[in-house]
Formats: structure tokens, C-alpha cells, sequence
């Protein structure tokens, strides 16, 4: 018994030394985005990866234009929106769009569009980030166009044809979003909070529950958020030059990844072997950044 136990102390020590070895190789390693797309745009957000093609979607939000990135060819699509686009996410073979004038679906090929749904009649707003909870359900998040709408916004739920749920009132710029692999929680932003909140999430109905802070950002302000494959959070930090990596079970810091411009507003894991991080950022209004409001790629293992 008394082996066991030792064996056992012997292994818990080994298992944080283990844990210190990994964190400092994180911090050494100096993980080096590249720039792999750039065409001045004002503000590039919601990036989506599409496994079977080895396509990365992204959005121009004030260019009103969705891109298609071919990882393999460097190879580009523009698609046109309706006004400004909040998300372009692909379910079933086909793009579902958050466009000023509604929430569409839209061929791959761009030869048809339906309306699904439009959660506001005024104006004075606009969509913003957009993800597909694990049943492929749209939940997307509105904020002001142009003028700050503070405690007027919300994240909604699309149910169905002319059917959706606001399932967080009162935010002001509703933003990333993300779910773990057991569906068991989701994680929600309203950028001014600086917070990020995690929710229990109940699969089947798409009802969300006992609210809590996971954790409160500093340097900047979280802007969009993804979730890896192994339950960890990557965070960006708009006005901070940085993507923050958190574990999503004990909201332990993980590390950071450095970039070349302040305005970081999403990432996403894709690449091959879901390797890659994927960093859509915006413009620097003073002129200071020239990389700024770049598309960026950087290996995360």
C-alpha cells in the first residue's frame, strides 16, 4: 500500500513538472503569425473553417463582402452582401449569412439566396459574430451601426424560418462565441464588460443557464473567441496585439500569441490537421500598423 502511494505522490509531481515543462515551451517557443492575406480592409471578423475543402470564410464588415480563402492555392471569392456583414458560418453545404437587411441562406455557387430571418426593424443596428451551436443552430448577435446602442442589443437564437429566441438581453456589442466538445457549456462576449461568460447549455432545447464570469480581460477588450479541439479557449484581444489562451475547464491562463497590430478581433483552428490558428484583425485608424486589418496564420502544435 505504502509503494502505491508513493508511486502515486511520484506521479502527481511528475505530472506538474510536466505542466511547468509544457507552459515554459509555450512562452519560449515565440509562436510567429504570418501574414497570408491583406487588401486594406477596414475591419476583417468572423473567420469559419470548412474542413472537407481546406476553405477559410471571413468577413469584410464595412466592405459588405464575404471572402473565400483556399488554404491550399492562396486562392480568393468574394461574395457581396446586403450592407454590413456580421458572420458568414456554412451549414449543410450552404453559407448562412448575417446581413444587414436579414439573415440568409446562400448557394456556395452565389446563384441563390432565401431570407431566413430578421431580428430587429430599426435601423440603428446591425449584426455582428455568428457560430452554429453543435445541432447547427445560427446564434447571432446584434450591436449599433455606427452609434454605440449600450444595454440594447442581444444574442438570439435562429429557430427557423421567421423563428428566433434572444436568449442574452441588455449586452451592447455581442460577440464571441463558443461551445465545448460535450456541448455541456457555452461561452458568450459583450465586448465593453471586458468579461467572458460561460453558460450551462442544454443541447437539445438550445436554453442557456447559470451565468458566470470565466474571466475578466485586462489588456484590451475580448473581441471574438473560438473554441480548440482539446476544450481550450482562444481569445482576442481588440486594442491588446494579442490572442490569450485559457483552459476551459479551470480558466487557467495558458499563454498568449503576440501579433504585429492592436486590433485583433477573432480567431479560429483550422488547417489540416487542425493545427493552425487562423487571426482576422482591423484596420489601425492612426496609421501606425501597416500589417493592420490582415488575415494571419500561426501553427499552434
Amino acid at each position: 500500500m505504502k509503494y502505491f502511494i508513493a508511486f502515486h505522490g511520484l506521479c502527481c509531481i511528475m505530472k506538474k513538472i510536466y505542466g511547468l515543462f509544457e507552459r515554459m515551451c509555450y512562452i519560449m517557443c515565440k509562436f510567429i503569425p504570418k501574414l497570408i492575406f491583406f487588401n486594406g480592409a477596414e475591419l476583417l471578423e468572423g473567420p469559419c473553417w470548412d474542413a472537407e475543402t481546406e476553405n477559410l470564410y471571413f468577413v469584410s464588415i464595412k466592405a459588405d463582402t464575404i471572402f473565400r480563402f483556399n488554404t491550399k492555392t492562396g486562392r480568393i471569392k468574394s461574395y457581396a452582401t446586403d450592407g454590413a456583414v456580421g458572420c458568414a458560418v456554412l451549414r449543410d453545404g450552404k453559407l448562412i449569412t448575417a446581413e444587414k437587411s436579414g439573415i440568409y441562406e446562400r448557394t456556395i455557387d452565389d446563384t441563390e439566396k432565401q431570407l431566413i430571418a430578421h431580428v430587429y426593424d430599426d435601423n440603428i443596428y446591425r449584426y455582428n459574430d455568428g457560430k452554429l451551436d453543435p445541432k447547427g443552430r445560427l446564434f447571432v448577435g446584434t450591436m449599433g451601426d455606427g452609434e454605440r446602442q449600450t444595454g440594447k442589443c442581444g444574442l438570439y437564437r435562429i429557430d427557423g424560418k421567421n423563428e428566433f429566441t434572444c436568449v442574452v438581453s441588455g449586452t451592447t456589442i455581442s460577440n464571441g462565441l463558443g461551445w465545448t466538445k460535450d456541448s455541456s457549456k457555452m461561452f458568450f462576449i459583450d465586448t465593453p464588460t471586458k468579461e467572458v461568460w460561460e453558460f450551462d447549455y442544454d443541447l437539445e432545447t438550445g436554453e442557456i443557464s447559470n451565468k458566470k464570469v470565466f474571466t475578466k480581460i485586462e489588456d484590451g477588450a475580448p473581441d471574438g473567441m473560438c473554441v480548440d479541439i482539446d476544450d481550450t479557449l482562444w481569445i482576442a484581444h481588440w486594442g491588446g496585439s494579442k490572442v490569450s489562451h485559457w483552459d476551459s475547464r479551470t480558466g487557467e491562463y495558458l499563454g498568449e500569441i503576440e501579433l504585429p497590430v492592436s486590433r485583433v478581433s477573432c480567431p479560429v483552428v483550422g488547417g489540416k490537421m487542425m493545427d493552425t490558428l487562423y487571426i482576422t484583425t482591423a484596420l489601425d485608424p492612426d496609421g501606425n500598423e501597416p500589417l493592420s486589418g490582415g488575415l494571419f496564420a500561426v501553427k499552434i502544435r
